[in-house]
Order: C-alpha cells, then sequence, then structure tokens
C-alpha cells in the first residue's frame, strides 16, 4: 500500500477535483488514493515535495529494509503541502482510509464506512465564468503578508515553474524573490520580466541586474504613467495577482495579499495583458 500512495505522488498531473463521501462509497481504494492525492497541486506539481517524499521512502528502506509506514508518508505528505488546502486534503484522505482500514476487509479493496467529515473542495463560485465544466478542478488560494508561511509559499510556487515564468511588476527589490528567477531561468525556465521605468533604476532594484547579469529578457513602460501591475504568469497554467510588490517592505512590514489561480479564464486574460504589454515595451 505504501508503494501504491508514493506512486500517487509523484506523476505530473493537473489537480482535478477532490471526491466526495458518496463517491469514495463507490470507488476502489487505488482509484481513491489516485483522485485524492491528485487534487493536492501543490504535492503533485512541485519538484522539492515529490524528492521529500522519496526520501521520506528511500531513508526508511536503507534503514529497515522495508518500505514507510502509511503514516510516515501521510505526514511526509502533509509537510510538503505548500497550501492549507492541500494539507486538508491529505488529512481527509488519511481519516477515510483509517476509517475504512478498520471496517470491512472483504470488501474487494472497496472504501467502506467513510467517517462523518467533510472534504476538502476548492472555491467555486457559478458565476464566475470560469468554463471550468461545474468549476471542480478549479482553485483559488488567496494568501497574506506580512507572513513567512505567505512568504515561502510564493516561493515554492515559482520554484514549480517548469517552461515558462512571465512576471509582470512594478518593481523588484526582494534578493530572495530575485535569486528564485535566477533559478528558474538557470534551470531552463523561459523568463521575462516587464517592469516601471522608474523603479528599475531605483537603488536596490533587482531588474536591471536581471537583465545585465543573468540575461534575462526585461523591458519597461515608455510613458510617464507607472507600469503598477504586480502579477506573474506560471507555464501559461497559473497566475499569482495582488497588491504585493516584490519588495522587503511587502515581505515584512506591509499588509499585502496575493491570490493563487489556476482559473483558466485569470490566465487567459493576465497572458494577454502580459504579451500586450510586451509588445508595446519593445
Amino acid at each position: 500500500m505504501s508503494g501504491l500512495i508514493l506512486n500517487c505522488l509523484l506523476p505530473f498531473v493537473r489537480p482535478p477535483r477532490t471526491v466526495s463521501v458518496q463517491e469514495a462509497q463507490n470507488m476502489s481504494t487505488a482509484d481513491y488514493l489516485d483522485a485524492t492525492f491528485n487534487s493536492a497541486p501543490s504535492i503533485v506539481n512541485d519538484q522539492t515535495a515529490r524528492q521529500s517524499l522519496v526520501g521520506v521512502f528511500e531513508q526508511q528502506a536503507q534503514k529497515n529494509g522495508s518500505a514507510p509506514s502509511i503514516q510516515q508518508l501521510f505526514n511526509a505528505a502533509r509537510a510538503a503541502c505548500a497550501v492549507d488546502h492541500d494539507k486538508d486534503v491529505i488529512t481527509w484522505l488519511e481519516t477515510l482510509l483509517n476509517a475504512s482500514n478498520h471496517g470491512n476487509h472483504g470488501n474487494g479493496g472497496h472504501v467502506v464506512t467513510p467517517p462523518p467529515v467533510t472534504p476538502p473542495t476548492t472555491t467555486n463560485n457559478n458565476n464566475n465564468n470560469n468554463n471550468n465544466q461545474g468549476g471542480s478542478n478549479i482553485f483559488i488560494n488567496p494568501i497574506f503578508f506580512p507572513s513567512e508561511e505567505s512568504f515561502k509559499q510564493l516561493i515554492k510556487t515559482l520554484d514549480g515553474a517548469k517552461k515558462t515564468l512571465d512576471i509582470c511588476v512594478y518593481t523588484i527589490t526582494d534578493d530572495h524573490l530575485a535569486n528564485a528567477i535566477i533559478k528558474a531561468h538557470e534551470r531552463g525556465v523561459k523568463v521575462r520580466i516587464i517592469s516601471d521605468s522608474e523603479k528599475a533604476e531605483d537603488l536596490g532594484s533587482d531588474v536591471n541586474r536581471l537583465r545585465d547579469n543573468n540575461d534575462i529578457p526585461t523591458r519597461v513602460d515608455n510613458s510617464k504613467s507607472f507600469m503598477h501591475h504586480k502579477f506573474a504568469v506560471i507555464d501559461d497554467q497559473l497566475v499569482i495577482n495582488g497588491s504585493y510588490n516584490w519588495t522587503k517592505g511587502a515581505r515584512f512590514e506591509n499588509k499585502e495579499n496575493l491570490t493563487l489561480t489556476n482559473s483558466p479564464k485569470a490566465v487567459q486574460g493576465f497572458k494577454g495583458e502580459f504579451e500586450r504589454l510586451w509588445a508595446e515595451f519593445a
């Protein structure tokens, strides 16, 4: 069973909907594991999280010559989660499986007698026109600052970029964020940055440094008005957007917010705005 759970954690997949209690009663344990872990995008889409889970498995095998226990894998999975929703997914799955393990074992591998708890669900607004076929595979995750947990989640999200990272922000002065951008560029992610012309020249700005020292394509506005956006689009699948400037002041002092979402309408809109400005500032 532990090998099955590990295999369910590793694939690169899109996060589908969380399975309900009623659906779980009619599914095999293997299918339920697969569907539930796929509902935790910060695990299945994050390379560091996957590697940490593999590490738990390998360390236990080297030490005892056996696979890790189910409890060890659940604890490792929770520790690897980047967002509270995903931790809830893991706890929900653990609770349900524990209940089934103490129930009828002669059911042909089906989950039985689910506990009286409610599974986590992604944010869904039937009037948001997300074109998500019921809203079940869309997540909308707001995070707030100042908060080191929120900042770690932001870094982890940037570290998860695999193909493209389009950044459109008023200013970048936080070296930790600049380093995350450099790391993405060095691992082959196509990075592009749009920023404000005046802020790019500020003392401590990382924008020109990223362009000059790291050959990261960068463009700034050519008008008297501010380029005041603060968003990023990752792999054409995820949007980061909010009040948060990429500065230490926003990280440590200001009351700020960011929203992470894979809403197709949001991705399409912000990607379109990025491409429009990229062409305008050429």
